[in-house]
């Protein structure tokens, strides 16, 4: 715009410089969407798609659970069957070391006896039929070499029965002991591990069934409420920021003509500097400078006066005056009072700031 320009009311004048205002602007306007969209979200409730999903997170929690808990169950069957082993093994080892007893080698003994015994019958009766030339035939031969073979066996047995184990196979059998008492006890490590494994599955479980909580039963009056709030401060911070923003504009309160523009673009403007001087131009008004004390007393608002113009000769308007100030202005040694007279029907070639003669008839 120019010097000597129409303008509206509401018209933009003068514009400051304000891009980092504008980007506040901008940030508190989408800040003001975010909330609006997150309050909406919220109280519209959960979706069928987000229902599905937490449902979906929850099951699989659950089954996580059911893993670790299987982990717990197989953890204490390894304990139980490594103390089975454990069992066994001194079964095993208490069995060599106990052997032979007093009654097992009795009952050896007693059967070496009655190999003897019947030895002993066989060789008599195998002596009565030794002449005889065909005696290898006979059954007497036989029976003497079977109960010869039977003293042998019990023999064989009772010497088995009254040593009993050796030192290597107790050794043997105490190892087996050792190593079954091993996995008792990396079994029973297992279980600690596998029970922190459930209290965690459980936590995830509890994790997962909170939200699906939340959704089913839907945003509580607090929620809401803090929804709107957000909504609120967001809207007053824009609300804010474009205040803000509107204080770099200098917008026409009326509509006039611009008068002057006292500021260039790209110039630093300090603060109080006049930028424009506009004017309503179709309702000028004059003001004197010379209306003595002795005429002000005279005067009344609304009187009629005739105004004339030095630019203008020969023409006078109608007016009436608008305005008496209340104070006194000194000049040259006299005291003067300024008054302001409304004009009417002012030619349109008339500028601010022309000299003009005010004549104010009163009664005398």
């Amino acid at each position: 715009m120019s010097e000597g320009d129409q303008v509206a009311a509401g018209a933009l004048l003068v514009e400051l410089e304000g891009g980092i205002l504008q980007s506040q602007v901008d940030v508190a306007v989408a800040t003001v969407a975010e909330a609006a969209a997150a309050r909406d979200k919220l109280l519209a409730g959960a979706t069928d798609a987000q229902l599905a999903a937490a449902r979906a997170a929850r099951a699989a929690a659950q089954g996580g659970l059911a893993l670790a808990q299987a982990g717990v169950t197989q953890a204490q069957e390894a304990v139980a069957a490594a103390e089975a082993q454990v069992a066994i093994a001194r079964a095993q080892y208490n069995e060599l070391a106990s052997h032979p007893t007093a009654a097992e080698k009795q009952a050896a003994q007693r059967e070496v006896d009655l190999a003897q015994v019947a030895v002993n019958h066989a060789q008599a009766a195998y002596d009565v039929v030794r002449g005889d030339p065909h005696i290898a035939a006979r059954p007497e031969a036989l029976a003497l070499e079977q109960a010869t073979a039977a003293l042998s066996a019990a023999q064989a047995a009772y010497n088995v029965a009254v040593q009993g184990a050796t030192r290597q196979q107790l050794a043997a059998a105490q190892a087996q002991i050792d190593a079954a008492e091993v996995q008792v006890m990396v079994a029973r490590a297992g279980i600690p591990a596998a029970e922190a494994n459930v209290q965690s599955a459980e936590a995830r479980v509890a994790g997962a069934q909170a939200p699906l909580d939340g959704l089913i039963a839907g945003a509580t009056a607090e929620d809401k409420a803090a929804a709107e709030a957000a909504v609120r401060s967001a809207q007053a911070a824009q609300a804010a920021a474009q205040a803000q923003l509107r204080q770099t504009q200098v917008i026409a309160p009326f509509a006039g003509q611009i008068g002057s523009l006292l500021a260039r673009p790209g110039e630093l403007a300090t603060p109080g500097q006049p930028l424009v001087m506009l004017g309503d131009t179709g309702s000028m008004h004059v003001e004197t400078t010379d209306l003595r004390e002795t005429d002000v007393t005279r005067l009344i608002l609304g009187m009629p006066v005739e105004v004339s113009f030095d630019a203008l000769p020969g023409q006078a308007f109608q007016g009436a005056i608008a305005r008496i100030a209340p104070m006194s202005t000194a000049e040259k040694g006299s005291t003067n009072y300024t008054i302001d007279v409304d004009v009417v029907g002012l030619d349109s070639s008339l500028r601010w700031g022309m000299t003009a003669f005010v004549n104010i008839r009163v009664g005398k």
